[in-house]
């Protein structure tokens, strides 16, 4: 059983499972760089709000400023390190935790995008394990606030190896299912990309358009750009030789809808209305929460990382390109995010 837990990242993912496996009576210690929250929490605790039948609750974890990470040092190390960072600051918090943890500690993706191939490259592939989260949204709305925005949710999570014997798996299963429905999948990177499909036809359409996600699913053209992001992005995915899981919608029928397929169309319309209906009307994309907050979204690691893929492999992505250079000027100042932005992608 794993005894010491890390958790890289205490933001609304982050937080989120932190607060679950704290009030399970696990042994875990948030270590986060956003000081007002760390104080917060210490001096408040962790607050966790949920929707429909979701309860409120709170807890008082054991966090850390980045900056006191070097004392962990004097500790033991750690059996479980869970990295819930941005994309780009995966490769630091690796190396960073690496320091802390057991030399066969799991080193766990808890993030967007497929992070995995850069953690197995410090940490090797036999201690990368990864999750993919379905159909749970969460938001860090103040220090110490977490808001749970959607009723349902499971994690798939799987080994870089793709030994689903290993012992280290198990545990993971028992720790995050004590926060979330929490199954083994053997296929980590076919699993990752699937869940990867969703996100580029989302995450970038709220972030440069300033809407909610229920906004971006019921606008006729924002519904047929995010089709043709979808529909891309399956297409990489399936010419990378991975084997793709259907995960919010049916990948065949979303080739066909961004194919031009009426039918098509109106099934994934549809799919994407029952979608939004489970969450709250507030709810917004993490891309769409960093540009409100005026900070550097994860573009590169999502849209930015289908087009650079998409043209390794000859495969038509100009929708990616396109969403992946408009976030890169409003990162920079250049542009405001509004829905005049997404009628500008032919």
């Amino acid at each position: 059983m794993t005894d010491r837990i890390a958790i890289i990242g205490a933001g609304a993912i982050g937080g989120y499972f932190g607060a679950g496996l704290v009030r399970a009576g696990r042994e875990v210690t948030l270590i986060d760089g956003w000081a007002e929250h760390v104080e917060h929490v210490r001096t408040h605790g962790l607050t966790i709000e949920g929707i429909g039948k979701e309860g409120h609750y709170s807890v008082r974890p054991r966090m850390l400023h980045l900056n006191e990470a070097q004392g962990l040092v004097a500790e033991p190390p750690f059996d479980m390190v869970i990295v819930a960072v941005k994309s780009y600051d995966t490769r630091w918090a690796v190396e960073l935790m690496r320091m802390y943890a057991a030399r066969s500690a799991a080193l766990v993706s808890l993030q967007n995008s497929f992070n995995e191939p850069e953690i197995a490259s410090i940490v090797g592939t036999e201690n990368t394990f990864g999750c993919a989260i379905q159909s749970l949204a969460c938001d860090l709305v103040a220090p110490g606030l977490v808001c749970r925005m959607s009723a349902t949710g499971t994690v798939g999570v799987g080994a870089m190896s793709g030994d689903t014997s290993d012992p280290r798996l198990a545990d993971l299963v028992d720790c995050l299912s004590e926060v979330e429905v929490t199954h083994v999948v053997r296929d980590l990177p076919g699993i990752k990309w699937s869940k990867l499909v969703v996100n580029s036809m989302r995450n970038g359409l709220s972030a440069m358009t300033g809407m909610t996600g229920g906004e971006r699913d019921s606008h006729p053209e924002t519904i047929a750009l995010g089709i043709r992001l979808g529909a891309q992005t399956v297409k990489v995915g399936r010419a990378m030789g991975l084997t793709l899981v259907d995960t919010a919608y049916d990948f065949d029928t979303l080739v066909a809808a961004g194919a031009g397929s009426d039918n098509a169309v109106e099934a994934i319309r549809s799919r994407m209305t029952e979608i939004a209906s489970a969450r709250s009307a507030e709810q917004r994309p993490s891309m769409a929460q960093d540009v409100r907050k005026g900070r550097r979204t994860e573009t590169e690691a999502i849209n930015g990382l289908v087009a650079r893929k998409g043209r390794e492999l000859g495969i038509e992505v100009g929708a990616h390109e396109k969403v992946h250079d408009i976030i890169r000027r409003i990162e920079r100042g250049e542009l405001t995010p509004g829905p005049e932005l997404a009628r500008d992608i032919a």
